[in-house]
């Protein structure tokens, strides 16, 4: 649990800054820097970890995690120029609750994971949410 929430502390900072960031540079810059600074931090922590077996008995993960880089990359000049054009109140929600909106349904398909009613029941008003906020966005209310 402790993860979870030093993650949540560590992204919201992620986000003020990058914002801040976003707002007084070129967003693809914001976003190359970030993402620079983002590898070398984790390649320290497992750079005393690494050897040959390691990386063979782990190739599939190896390139899943280079398509991951991938993506990750694409999202953050994404958002990055998010940031610059709109408001962090409507970015937010939109970007990160909607990636737990789709997160959770293609868990669902891809890896076989149960959605109990409950967690149905707050996919639902998550979605709800998100269509609010891009309504608010779209109307300018």
């Amino acid at each position: 649990m402790i993860y979870i929430i030093l993650a949540s502390i560590f992204y919201t900072s992620a986000i003020i800054l990058g914002t801040i960031a976003s707002r007084n540079a070129n967003t693809n810059l914001i976003a190359g820097i970030t993402n620079i600074v983002s590898v070398f931090i984790p390649l320290a922590v497992v750079a005393p970890l690494l050897s040959k077996k390691l990386l063979a008995d782990s190739k599939f993960g190896v390139l899943m995690a280079f398509f991951t880089g991938i993506a990750i990359a694409l999202f953050t000049m994404a958002l990055t120029k998010s940031y610059s054009e709109n408001k962090v109140a409507i970015v937010v929600p939109i970007v990160f609750g909607g990636a737990i909106f789709l997160s959770s349904l293609l868990s669902y398909f891809f890896f076989k994971e149960k959605i109990t009613p409950y967690q149905g029941a707050g996919l639902i008003f998550l979605g709800m949410g998100l269509l609010l906020i891009i309504f608010a966005r779209i109307t300018g209310r």
